[in-house]
């Protein structure tokens, strides 16, 4: 008798959050590479479901997509969504057309800044720290010898990417420099 009278309490208050608070506005704000429309669709949102029954924990879903780095979904009024993206950006392009954003996820299907090029698994630390010492870098490629780095003025290579690093902040690319613990050789 107990779970009857518990069931109808549920259905009534579900019943009653329908009449009146149905949800009547979804709003997705921060989106550069998902569509808003993309964004309720993986949350599973439509108009006319019960207001109060939409939980924060719905955004898990979102943070399943690589190209998410945060998201929140937010109540500012009564029968209204907010839905807060924060999305990755790529700051390299991978050899399989991919991405590797700041963080070093692997975005897939779109890169921007240096082709990283090479053999063997991606060494992701490396390649953002000389991303972001050579900024104006066209190609970091690995090897299992070391890091080449090319851009307009030449091309550097270094067993380590900590040389290549250390000689970016004094040094710009010219010619072809070789760097090692010992020293420095340079062709023009």
């Amino acid at each position: 008798m107990r779970l009857l009278l518990l069931g109808l309490l549920f259905a009534t208050l579900y019943v009653g959050s329908l009449v009146l608070f149905p949800l009547e506005r979804i709003q997705v704000v921060g989106t550069h590479r998902l569509s808003p429309q993309e964004v309720v669709r993986t949350l599973d949102l439509a108009p006319g479901e019960p207001w109060l029954w939409v939980f924060p924990s719905r955004v898990s879903r979102l943070l399943a997509n690589p190209w998410v780095r945060e998201a929140r979904l937010e109540k500012p009024r009564p029968k209204e969504i907010l839905i807060r993206i924060a999305e990755r950006t790529p700051i390299a392009r991978l050899q399989n057309g991919d991405g590797l954003s700041q963080d070093g996820v692997v975005l897939p299907g779109g890169g921007q800044g240096p082709l990283v090029e090479g053999r063997g698994p991606l060494p992701v630390r490396s390649v953002i720290a000389l991303v972001e010492a050579f900024p104006k870098a066209r190609r970091i490629l690995y090897t299992p010898a070391g890091f080449w780095v090319e851009g307009d003025g030449g091309r550097i290579f270094a067993p380590d990417p900590a040389l290549l690093i250390k000689w970016a902040k004094v040094n710009a690319p010219k010619g072809t420099v070789w760097i090692y613990e010992w020293g420095v050789s340079h062709s023009p």
